[in-house]
Formats: C-alpha cells, structure tokens, sequence
C-alpha cells in the first residue's frame, strides 16, 4: 500500500479514539510534511528506520517555514504522530515491521501554564458585573463556570440545561473523547446557576437538550465566539498579558493545589488520566514559593 492511502485511513482512527480535534488536525498536519518529504506514492514497505531518522534531522522537522527552530515539544508531537500511524499500519496488516520502532521523544521542558493572579480575576469580575450589556450575564457565567469547575471550552460549549442538578449541586459533562463525568460545583457558582436559570426564556426551562450557553439567535453558543468575547473583556479589564480561554483551566488548577496541596485531587477534577500530566501545577507552585522566598 502507498503511504498517501494509508494515511486516508488513519486520519479516521485519532476520531475513533476520542482524540480532541486539536490533535487530529495537528497530526494530520505531521504527517502530511513527512509525506512531502518522502513522496506520497513511496510504498509502506520501502520505509525504513534511516528514513525516518533522516527525516527527523532535516529541515522540515527542525524549522518552521519561516526558518526558525521549532520547539522540542512540538517535534514531540510530530514523532508521537508518526508512531501512531506506523503502529496502526501494522495492526492492520499492510507492513511487518514498523520503522518508527526506534523513534524517542526528546527531554522537553514542560511549559508552564498561563494563569491569572487573583487581582486579574477581581479586575473581570468587576468589569462584568458593571455591565449592562444584553450578555454580560451570560459571559459573567462562562467565567465563573470555566473558573469554579476547571471543565474545557468544548465541555462549557455541550453542556445542555438539563445537565445541571442544583439539588446535588453537580453538572453532567462531556468530557475528553466523549466520557461523561460529573463535575461538583462551589456554592456561589450553584447560586449563579439558578439565578440564571430563573432569568433565562422559557424554553430554557425545558431542560433535556436546551443549549445553556446560547447566542443571540437561540443557538448553542460556539467555542470560537466564546473567545473572542472572553479576549473582549480582557481587554475591557485593562489585562494586557495574553490569555486564552484556556488559561481559566490552568487557573482552576493552580488554585486548587494551592489550596489543598493534594495532586492526585487535581487530577481527578481536571479528569487526567496520568498524574504526570497535573504535575506541572505544582511546579508552578514551588517556583512562586521559589520567588516568594527569595523575595523575602
């Protein structure tokens, strides 16, 4: 088989197993420069170890288009994806031997993860209570739903009405790759809820599919308007540093293990499948506690 018509197949594969979309595309870009490099008519079984050596060694790994060095975490990325695809090829039974088999990560430096300083979060909270525009009520929700729970946008973006249970205080989300788990909600953001709920239309009352977070027009509110008004606010807020919709995760977290200083807790609300993944929060931590000391 040609490598152009395996990578047709595999592109279906990240989807089927519950990858975000992010990955699919990032992938899907990885290794469509692998096969420009090769030529997309080489046949699976010509492929070799050395060249995929030679590949990752060549300019079109090491170098963004505009000549600059790409970040290790990012050619990570690009070998993750090529084993993946040479794992499925062999699954599948169109080669023998896999020539991503050598293939390592390289030691990357974990980035750390923008977050907002309790002075940021009074600053936007003030900027959203004092409007009177038609949805700030809504926004100031988003907000404090992203803040208070740590769930991601594409989670906020499918919560339906009757997701939420104000008697157990708890939302329904889907998480992930499509797993359902359930968040547990602070107090004031419980309260929020039921305000919001009491102020909203009457088919929001409804439940059962109604979209919560709604645009102008009724519809499910989508992920990319829900950042552009977040950068609004920001922006309203005098906030200078760049932040994403994201960063209210990142956020949550910090917070959170601050608080309770227990990770493995982080983990199960962040819903990690490795706690290798929530560490990273805690060295956020020790470099404050780092700063704070030298500071003193």
């Amino acid at each position: 088989m040609k490598l152009m018509n395996a990578m047709i197949h595999f592109t279906r594969q990240p989807a089927a197993n519950g990858c975000s979309v992010h990955t699919q595309k990032a992938y899907a870009r990885d290794l469509a420069a692998f096969a420009r490099w090769i030529g997309g008519n080489v046949q699976l079984s010509a492929i070799k170890p050395d060249d995929l050596a030679r590949f990752f060694i060549s300019d079109a790994v090491l170098e963004t288009p505009d000549g600059l060095p790409r970040k290790p975490i990012t050619i990570n990325r690009t070998k993750s994806a090529l084993r993946s695809f040479f794992a499925f090829c062999v699954e599948s039974g169109w080669i023998r031997d896999n020539p991503a088999r050598l293939i390592r990560s390289s030691p990357a430096a974990a980035k750390e993860p923008s977050t907002l300083v309790d002075n940021e979060i009074r600053r936007i909270r003030a900027v959203l209570a004092e409007s009177n525009g038609q949805f700030a009520a809504r926004d100031r929700l988003i907000f404090e739903i992203l803040l208070g729970t740590g769930i991601r946008l594409g989670s906020l973006v499918g919560l339906n009405v009757g997701d939420i249970d104000l008697q157990t205080g708890t939302l329904h989300i889907r998480a992930k790759g499509g797993a359902q788990e359930r968040v547990f909600l602070n107090p004031g953001l419980s309260a929020m809820l039921a305000d919001y709920l009491d102020e909203s239309p009457t088919e929001a009352k409804r439940g059962g599919s109604v979209p919560l977070i709604r645009s102008k027009s009724g519809k499910r509110l989508g992920g990319r308007q829900i950042q552009l008004n977040f950068a609004r606010w920001l922006k309203q807020a005098g906030i200078a540093r760049p932040f994403s919709v994201h960063s209210l995760r990142h956020t949550f977290a910090t917070r959170l293990y601050q608080k309770t200083g227990d990770l493995y807790l982080v983990q199960r609300a962040l819903g990690h499948r490795q706690i290798t993944t929530t560490e990273i929060y805690a060295r956020v931590s020790d470099d404050a506690l780092r700063r704070a000391v030298s500071a003193a």
